[in-house]
């Protein structure tokens, strides 16, 4: 069944399986049991039961040589033992679920282990849809732009703005140095109407809210520079009255509330604007009204000098990974290039592209349950998730074996 020249040689102390802490999802990578470590030493007669348990229950799908011909199917040849038989035992109890539902019920454990031991056995392909990825492109198709999806719509920002959020002219905020949450608020505030704007109305309603949020985030992460509109008031005035605003912006107007934003380098025409907006309703925010209720004219110009003097800091966001780093990150569990060496983790090299954009996407709306990979795919866009799967699924894969050694405990 297994012809070592053509397999990767994998030794492991058997030990190590029966010790092994892992802490990171006790669902995904726990210790490997005393069933699992024999399937990765099968004998023939199991490999011949689960030739015909596959047979009669997964070549349908699957096929006899694990390559699925239907886009969306995994393959199952070469695939990780110990993977596959915890998948069918999930897939059993419900844990996971298929929506041409799997009806293997009523297999018992000798036959999911026997079935996940024979399809592990074979040689692994590259599905027969994969797209190929010439070498010298790979490089260039993961070190692509992190806000590449969101370049389009960002371009309608770029003339009152400018490219970085940071606004040269007068009258205009700056969009750097506010969190992505409350950026979010701001905007969808002109969608139902609690800011008046018919400009940004049109605008932000062109815009899902997904592509609202990696525009906070790409604001977020730039650097923040301090207005060249400075007030005309006393900023020593501005600096008193400042006092009432502190709880919710900060001492010098750089808040570390994510639904507050940031006033500090603001520009001071835009300030004054704004707060104006805030008194007489075209702002319609009740904590807002009452903080300006009292304020006349000049307070608002001396609070705009004030706040417009202060250095903003940019907020505590984290760069988007590139494809790049997220394909490394994968790595870690997955091995190079996909080609797991645990058999807990599931090889993702040569995969069928649509089924690993399908997992990742399940992964993200925790239709899986995996709590290391829900955080893992969380963040990612659904760019980040096809140029993912398209690496993974170009790659060649290949299968292990597992050879018996004896631990020797250190003297």
């Amino acid at each position: 069944m297994m012809n070592t020249k053509r397999h990767l040689a994998i030794a492991f102390c058997l030990l190590l399986f029966s010790t092994m802490g892992w802490t990171i999802d006790s669902a995904a990578v726990r210790a490997i049991n005393d069933i699992e470590r024999e399937a990765l030493f099968p004998s023939r007669d199991l490999i011949e039961y689960g030739r015909a348990a596959a047979k009669a229950n997964c070549a349908g799908c699957h096929g006899m040589d694990g390559i699925s011909a239907a886009a969306g199917e995994p393959n199952l040849a070469g695939q990780r033992t110990v993977y596959l038989y915890r998948a069918l035992k999930a897939f059993q109890s419900g844990e996971r679920r298929d929506e041409q539902d799997l009806h293997n019920d009523f297999l018992n454990d000798k036959a999911l282990i026997s079935t996940a031991i024979y399809y592990g056995g074979l040689t692994p392909v590259k599905s027969p849809g994969n797209i190929e990825v010439p070498d010298n492109s790979q490089a260039a198709e993961t070190e692509e732009d992190p806000f590449f999806s969101i370049r389009d719509a960002m371009r309608r920002c770029v003339k009152c703005h400018g490219e970085t959020g940071n606004a040269g002219r007068s009258g205009m905020p700056s969009l750097t140095a506010q969190d992505p949450e409350y950026f979010v608020t701001s905007m969808m505030s002109y969608v139902d109407g609690s800011r008046s704007h018919k400009l940004m109305g049109r605008l932000v309603d062109q815009l899902d809210e997904a592509t609202i949020r990696a525009m906070g985030v790409f604001y977020a992460v730039q650097e923040p520079v301090q207005s060249e509109t400075q007030g005309e008031g006393d900023s020593a005035a501005g600096r008193r009255l400042s006092q009432e605003c502190a709880g919710c912006h900060g001492e010098d107007g750089n808040t570390d509330q994510a639904s507050m934003p940031t006033l500090a380098g603001q520009d001071a025409k835009y300030f004054v604007k704004g707060m104006k907006h805030y008194k007489n309703g075209e702002r319609n925010h009740q904590k807002m009204f009452e903080a300006v209720e009292g304020l006349n004219e000049q307070d608002m110009i001396d609070l705009a000098t004030f706040y417009a003097e202060q250095t903003p800091r940019r907020r505590d966001v984290r760069v988007p990974l590139r494809s790049a780093e997220w394909i490394n990150r994968c790595e870690r569990c997955h091995g190079i290039d996909g080609n797991s060496s645990d058999a807990r983790f599931p090889m993702l090299a040569g995969q069928d592209k649509t089924y690993l954009v399908s997992a990742l996407a399940s992964y993200a709306s925790k239709v899986r349950a995996n709590t290391t990979m829900h955080a893992m795919s969380d963040p990612l866009s659904s760019m980040d998730i096809e140029r993912i799967a398209k690496y993974f699924a170009s790659q060649q894969p290949r299968a292990v074996v597992y050879m018996r050694l004896p631990c020797v405990e250190n003297q």
